[in-house]
């Protein structure tokens, strides 16, 4: 009894420095700007608002739904997270004793020395084994098994990541279907004044009035406009099968009832304070997540190099005879502790080291580019929000003055004061702009998404999180 309360005794102290933690890390120093380059407000943030009050369509906010719900690349994100948890649930297991069942029977005829005849003997053995079991004294195993726990937060982070750029790409890409459906509309109407041009040209050619070259030049004009509408029709197709793609569908047609004017820009655009940016990006969170990963694997490598402390053991019941080993006198114990020491391993756990220490000055730099970038797009979009508003403004004036300069060309020309080639030009020259135009609109309402992406808008914060594992915070001294 005493030696087994001796046990104890070396179990529970064992236990105790096994409890011992080191503080968390704290954040890496990343380069904050003071204030955004463009105009915006700091006091709120775009993501504030839930994507689907931004643009405000049912049909948009259903999509969006349908891709979170039936994306394949969100699904493979939410399966490495559950990877990632099930990896920190077997780092984690090596913190505890691994105890089981064990039965020994053994039954052997062996000679024995002073008999002349071989004998049989027999033993049996059954009871609780506790396998090799390294006591963590030295914190590499809690180490490697905070690693892990940071992994699957790294992951869990990731996951928000790919939520945000499919809300970003959904709707990118339904108001490049809009975009398309405006530029066709326009090249219709186009084609059909271009057709009946291309009429009254030939009835002048006929009645002697008009040249050859002018019904030519009609006739190109019917063409080019012809080519545009089959190029519309063939980028719209492919768009719709992307859109279907990232929704979870096969290729097929998107439903539209809108048109992309009747979208409505909202009015403010905050865009919060720059140091905000670190906590609302959950992919800069991720490479945070990463590069204190990185931290727990230098100092689990570190520990290697420290003596580790193992025990095995046994309680249950031992006996020569199977037929008593259950008696009260064959109460049986084994307590093997064991101290081992890494003396040459030829250069192994230094180059471990070495490896971790340098897979932790990527997962830094890695970081560090990743704020940079992010603090680039949030710059960039809010720049484009602001040109494409202006560039929107002044080709709306061109297409008004192209518009009046064709009017007016037609009727120079059945006046007989200027030639087809001013019509010509008049109507090129309309019909680029009024593309444009929509091509400004669209590139405005991109803007607005990539602002609210850039951001880290895209993912519901009240949503279910992977439940990550919290570190405990205790002294540093344990």
């Amino acid at each position: 009894m005493r030696r087994a309360a001796g046990l104890l005794a070396t179990s529970a102290l064992a236990l105790l420095m096994h409890g011992c933690a080191a503080p968390l890390p704290e954040p890496p120093a990343a380069q904050v700007p003071a204030a955004w380059r463009n105009p915006a407000d700091h006091r709120v943030s775009l993501t504030d608002r839930p994507w689907g009050a931004i643009f405000q369509s049912p049909e948009l906010e259903s999509l969006v739904r349908e891709a979170l719900a039936a994306n394949a690349d969100l699904a493979i994100a939410v399966q490495r997270v559950e990877l990632a948890r099930a990896q920190f649930g077997i780092q984690r297991s090596f913190l505890f004793p691994q105890v089981g069942a064990t039965f020994a029977y053994d039954r052997q005829r062996l000679p024995v020395g002073g008999f002349d005849e071989n004998k049989v003997y027999e033993s049996a053995l059954l009871g609780l084994a506790l396998s090799t079991w390294e006591i963590d004294v030295w914190g590499r195993v809690r180490a490697a098994a905070e690693g892990a726990r940071r992994e699957l937060a790294a992951a869990d982070e990731t996951r928000l990541a790919a939520q945000v750029s499919i809300v970003a790409q959904v709707a990118s890409l339904y108001l490049q279907l809009l975009e398309l459906d405006a530029q066709l509309e326009i090249s219709t109407l186009t084609l059909a004044a271009r057709r009946e041009s291309l009429r009254l040209v030939e009835l002048r050619y006929r009645g002697g009035v008009a040249s050859k070259l002018e019904v030519q030049d009609a006739t190109t004009l019917v063409a080019q406009a012809e080519q545009t509408i089959a190029e519309i029709g063939r980028v719209r197709s492919r768009t719709e099968n992307a859109l279907s793609l990232v929704v979870g569908r096969l290729p097929g047609p998107i439903v539209r009832e809108r048109t992309l004017r009747e979208f409505a820009i909202p009015a403010q655009l905050p865009a919060g304070m720059p140091s905000e940016l670190l906590l609302r990006r959950p992919d800069l969170r991720a490479a945070e997540q990463a590069l204190y990963a990185a931290d727990a694997s230098v100092e689990a490598a570190r520990k290697a190099f420290y003596p580790s402390i193992t025990l095995t053991g046994l309680l249950g019941f031992a006996s020569p005879a199977l037929r008593d080993l259950l008696d009260g006198g064959r109460y049986a114990w084994q307590v093997s502790p064991a101290v081992a020491l890494p003396l040459f391993t030829a250069g192994r756990l230094q180059s471990n080291l070495e490896a971790t220490q340098a897979q932790r000055e990527i997962a830094l730099e890695q970081y560090r580019a990743a704020v940079r970038n992010a603090f680039r797009e949030v710059e960039d979009a809010l720049s484009d929000v602001e040109r494409y508003s202006e560039e929107r403004a002044a080709l709306a004036k061109g297409v008004a003055a192209h518009r009046e300069r064709l009017r007016l060309s037609e009727l120079r020309y059945k006046g007989g004061v200027a030639s087809y080639f001013e019509v010509l030009d008049s109507s090129r020259q309309l019909f680029q702009a009024e593309l444009q135009l929509v091509q400004a609109l669209r590139g405005q309402y991109g803007a607005v998404i990539d602002l609210y992406r850039a951001l880290g808008g895209g993912y519901e914060a009240n949503a279910p999180s992977a439940s990550v594992p919290e570190a405990r915070r205790v002294p540093a001294g344990g």
